[in-house]
C-alpha cells in the first residue's frame, strides 16, 4: 500500500491560511450570493424528515441553518443547497454545482432528484428530524483523518500524496475533517486521467467555500463558520479536479 505524507499545520492567531484572488471561488457556486446579505427567519424553518413516494428511503431536510442541508439517510455526505425561484412558480433547492435536488410547487408538492431517479420523485414529510451537526473532533483526530485522506488519496494515484491541514477549534475540526473525507469522494468521482497527476491537498479557510486543482494541488476553501455549507461538495471538488487535470 502507497502511503501519504500530511503536515498538520499549527497557525498562530491572526495567521490563518487563505486563498483569496480573483476567481478562486467557483463562478457557479451560489452560496456567494449569500455573503453580505440579510435572510428572514422564517417560522416554518425546520428540520423535517421526508420519505420518497417509491418507498426507497428517505432523507432530512434541514432548514435551520443557511444553507439549508439535505441528507439521505445512510449516506456519507451531507449537501448544502440554496433556494431559488422555479419556472412555473414554487422554488427549487440547488447545490453548489447548480444542481436542483429538491422542488416544492406553489400547492405544496414535493419532488426530490437523487442520482437514481435524476428525472425525479414524490416525496413526502413525514416527521421532525433534528438539526444537522458534526460530533466535534480534537486536533488528534483531525490528524487521524487526515492520514486517512493521504492513504486513500495515494492508493487511487499510485503516487506519494501529501497534505498541509490547519487545525481550528473542536467543532470547525469536524467540517475541515469532512472537507477531506469530500476530497477522497471526489477524486474517487474523477477520471483516472484527471486524477493522475494529484500530489497535494492544502486546506485553508476563506468567506465561501470553494475548490482548485493546478499544478497537482488541490486547494480546498472552507468557512467552518458556516457549517456543512462552508465546504464544498464531493461534486464541486471533482469538477475542480477535471478542469485542472
Amino acid at each position: 500500500m502507497i502511503r501519504g505524507l500530511f503536515v498538520l499545520v499549527l497557525i498562530v492567531a491572526g495567521g490563518l491560511a487563505a486563498f483569496p484572488g480573483p476567481g478562486f471561488a467557483q463562478s457557479i457556486n451560489p452560496f456567494a450570493r449569500l455573503l453580505g446579505e440579510e435572510h428572514d427567519v422564517r417560522a416554518e424553518r425546520s428540520a423535517t424528515w421526508f420519505t420518497r413516494a417509491d418507498g426507497r428511503g428517505r432523507f432530512i431536510f434541514d432548514r435551520t441553518v443557511e444553507p439549508a442541508l439535505i441528507w439521505r439517510e445512510g449516506d456519507e455526505e451531507v449537501y448544502a443547497v440554496v433556494r431559488n425561484f422555479a419556472s412555473g412558480g414554487g422554488e427549487v433547492w440547488v447545490g453548489d454545482t447548480g444542481r436542483a435536488w429538491l422542488r416544492f410547487t406553489n400547492l405544496g408538492g414535493a419532488t426530490f432528484f437523487p442520482a437514481d431517479a435524476p428525472d425525479g420523485v414524490i416525496v413526502e414529510p413525514v416527521g421532525r428530524a433534528q438539526t444537522l451537526v458534526p460530533a466535534p473532533i480534537t486536533n488528534a483526530e483531525l490528524q487521524a483523518a487526515a492520514r486517512t485522506m493521504v492513504d486513500a488519496l495515494a492508493n487511487l494515484t499510485r503516487a506519494e500524496v501529501s497534505a498541509q491541514i490547519p487545525p481550528r477549534s473542536a467543532s470547525e475540526n469536524a467540517y475541515i475533517a469532512d472537507a477531506m473525507t469530500l476530497a477522497v469522494f471526489g477524486a474517487q468521482a474523477a477520471s483516472r486521467r484527471d486524477v493522475r497527476g494529484l500530489e497535494s491537498v492544502r486546506i485553508g479557510f476563506g468567506e465561501a467555500p470553494s475548490a482548485r486543482f493546478e499544478r497537482g494541488e488541490l486547494f480546498i476553501v472552507v468557512a467552518p463558520e458556516r457549517g456543512y455549507g462552508g465546504r464544498p461538495s464531493s461534486d464541486a471538488i471533482r469538477r475542480a479536479i477535471s478542469a485542472g487535470g
